[in-house]
């Protein structure tokens, strides 16, 4: 009697380093855990190109055949994911080979000089994918390397020199094949699908932190340093998930970058506005990880930018200087009041306006959502009020106006107008916190902490949990002449 075939199971493939060791790879992702327990760098499990590291000797490539193969790649890793499918009710149509157009134009841009780091540091960043323990060698270092940056930025060389770095004129390629390694594309895609929407009131086509930036970091190592980086802390905050780099060695390494290009008054502008962005992509990564590095950053956000000629010259620099004036503008007047009291008074007095900007942008791509837009300006304009008449109160030692007990009222109704995961809601953290630091009630507490907490257990920001921490001080205290804004600045913590 014939044996009963059996039925057939298709194999599951794994990973190049079992099948060679020939073991059942276990799939896990972004590495398999057979290949981190023995300490070998898994491959992970996307698509092989032959030569990954370099073009086969017998046969010479032609610039067509790479040039398409890092077009592809470049349009895969960035165009794609949930976060781009939940938005398209808002995106205007656009085809696919727009898409297409849309990444590899900017991608070949001259943004730089991308291989100088590489250079110099590139067997640094290999180790990167396989050292994922050591976390506590470069802490000191981090430290002093920010406040050396900020010290070289406030001191801006006047000497010419004629060897500056220039932008070649010719097109720029992403850096090289060596980025497609499995690590970093896992990073991009997640900065592309969890940091880039929470940075936009509509994550749409027009997002610059993923159409502008991710081209970038492609073709410029330090900007890609604090992408990654960015990805790597949000990462890490999510006890579940094996960290898939150490975040804090790239974030030193974008800051060790920065210190190289600290004479931003002899380069071009296309490189002095990389230095501005890779400061603002750092500014999204302690607000990410909740690091007490926040005041460091930030100014050295405002150094660079008066080195390389204010707003002015950021506003004469295309389409990239005019994506960073906007977030500027609105880093700038919320930041001012974690630092100090007075900064906090001045930039809301005198820069509160323009940091509208950011919301005025999508009056024009949906006029359908103005009513939207116009109540968010308002929460935030009643945010503004509400500081500016505890800062005066304090001022002045005189007792609380009753306009501005019933401002936190009128606030929490408009909070209310917006219903869980309505457009916008993401981007009133800071306002709501600002509103919470002057409630009076149970009730209101309550209210406002259920919001931040909701905003939290969406977007996994560490800053969220550290402010929570410090208004539950300042409700302890039940002091209604408390002076909140003197104290907010011992927080040390990005809020927006």
């Amino acid at each position: 009697m014939a044996r009963k075939k059996r039925d057939y199971v298709p194999k599951v493939k794994g990973c190049y380093e079992c099948s060679q060791r020939r073991i059942d790879c276990d799939g896990t992702r972004p590495s398999c855990a057979k290949c981190r327990n023995r300490g070998i760098t898994c491959s992970g499990f996307v698509l092989k190109y032959k030569f990954l590291d370099g073009f086969s000797s017998r046969q010479r490539s032609t610039s067509g055949g790479r040039s398409a193969m890092l077009k592809h790649s470049l349009a895969q890793t960035s165009a794609h994911g949930p976060a781009r499918d939940k938005s398209k009710v808002l995106e205007p149509f656009r085809d696919s080979q727009a898409w297409d157009d849309v990444y590899w134009n900017s991608s070949a841009r001259t943004y730089g000089d991308g291989g100088e780091w590489s250079a110099q540091g590139g067997g640094s960043e290999r180790d990167l994918g396989r050292d994922v323990s050591d976390r506590k060698d470069h802490a000191d270092d981090e430290e002093k390397l920010s406040s050396d940056v900020i010290n070289d930025l406030c001191i801006i060389s006047q000497i010419s020199r004629s060897d500056a770095d220039a932008v070649s004129a010719g097109p720029l390629s992403p850096v090289n094949l060596s980025v497609l390694e499995p690590w970093k594309e896992f990073l991009l895609t997640h900065f592309s699908e969890a940091i880039a929407p929470e940075m936009v009131v509509v994550d749409d086509i027009n997002n610059g932190w993923r159409r502008l930036i991710l081209p970038i970091a492609w073709s410029n190592t330090m900007v890609m340093d604090a992408v990654l980086a960015v990805s790597a802390f949000h990462l890490s905050g999510r006890a579940i998930l094996q960290p898939v780099v150490n975040p804090d060695k790239l974030y030193a390494l974008a800051i060790s970058q920065l210190s190289n290009r600290k004479d931003l008054a002899d380069r071009s502008d296309e490189p002095k506005q990389l230095v501005v962005l890779a400061i603002v992509v750092l500014l999204v990564s302690v607000m990410v990880n909740g690091m007490p590095d926040f005041p460091i950053v930030f100014q050295m956000l405002e150094s660079a930018v008066t080195a390389i000629g204010g707003d002015t010259a950021l506003a004469d620099g295309g389409e990239m200087g005019s994506f960073l004036l906007r977030q500027i503008r609105k880093m700038r007047v919320y930041a001012a009041p974690l630092v100090s009291q007075d900064a906090g008074k001045n930039a809301i007095l005198y820069h509160a306006r323009e940091s509208f900007d950011c919301l005025y942008y999508y009056y024009n791509l949906y006029p359908d959502h103005c009513p939207t837009f116009d109540l968010i300006a308002d929460i935030r304009q009643q945010a503004f009020n509400m500081y500016l008449c505890r800062v005066s109160t304090n001022d002045n030692e005189t007792p609380l106006l009753p306009s501005c007990i019933d401002a936190i009222e009128t606030f929490q109704r408009s909070l209310e107008a917006f219903p869980e995961g309505a457009l916008g809601e993401h981007i009133l953290v800071w306002p709501t916190f600002i509103a919470a630091l002057e409630c009076h009630t149970s009730e209101q507490r309550l209210f406002f902490e259920t919001f931040l907490l909701r905003q939290y257990h969406r977007n996994n920001f560490l800053n969220i949990p550290k402010a929570l921490v410090f208004l539950r001080a300042i409700w302890s205290q039940e002091s209604g002449q408390l002076c909140w804004p003197a104290l907010i600045p011992e927080l040390r913590v990005f809020i927006m």
